[in-house]
């Protein structure tokens, strides 16, 4: 193909582009940016729980926490939700791809939070106080494999990953290195639990901001952040010392 009939092809691909664009545009009119919060319907708490633990083990903890919830949200609200995509939040697992940030069940619930609640900020708060609060798991499948009945439970004192599966792993007296961690089927079972859990506490704390009467608990700054920063830097400064 010789310059000039390339320039001459490129320039008409190009105007077809701009064209379909503009007949796109026209045929749809202005995208409206959907006005938050979005409607919200009861959810039972059980049956999110039950979604979200199976939902683990395809897609991880954040996807477990966000489809869950938003597909329920789906089948029985529609209209918006439906235009968010179920596997919108799988790069969340592991505390963001593997990085052991923030936990991914935080991640997804705070998106929820943020989607269907005017006052996100003390959903969340109240969620990640619980969550560094309680002894998890929670949850119990409806059929344990053999063995795992009496499951290890842990206090993370954190909401982060890294710091959350160490606490675990050292009650549950499995080793914390990536090379035994990440293939760890216990470890995997704590996290699904885990995942069950905070999806049900997510919609507890959906359905009593809706309908039952939130209470918003008020978390006081640690430093300059709500999450007590010494979990992790007093080690580290030790360390460096």
């Amino acid at each position: 193909m010789d310059r000039r009939k390339f320039i001459k092809e490129g320039f008409l691909a190009g105007l077809g582009i701009v064209a379909s664009g503009l007949g796109a545009k026209a045929a749809f009119g202005e995208v409206q940016d959907p006005k938050l919060p979005f409607p919200y319907v009861k959810l039972d708490p059980k049956e999110i729980a039950d979604r979200a633990y199976a939902e683990y083990f395809k897609h991880e903890c954040c996807d477990g926490v966000f489809r869950t919830i938003i597909d329920a949200l789906k089948e029985k609200v529609g209209g918006p939700y439906l235009g968010i995509p179920s596997l919108m939040f799988w790069y969340g697992g592991g505390g963001i791809a593997g990085w052991g940030t923030v936990c991914g069940t935080f991640n997804a619930a705070a998106a929820i939070f943020n989607l269907t609640c005017k006052d996100f900020k003390p959903m969340i708060d109240t969620l990640f106080e619980w969550y560094q609060s309680t002894p998890l798991p929670t949850y119990q499948p409806p059929v344990c494999k053999p063995g795992l009945e009496k499951f290890p439970k842990s206090v993370s004192h954190s909401p982060l990953c890294h710091v959350s599966v160490q606490r675990w792993c050292e009650v549950a007296s499995v080793f914390f290195g990536k090379p035994v961690l990440y293939n760890s089927k216990l470890r995997s079972e704590r996290c699904a639990r885990l995942t069950a859990s905070v999806a049900a506490k997510t919609v507890e704390l959906l359905n009593a901001y809706h309908f039952e009467g939130f209470k918003h608990q008020k978390i006081k700054g640690r430093q300059k952040t709500k999450m007590d920063c010494r979990v992790c830097h007093e080690v580290a400064m030790k360390e460096l010392s």
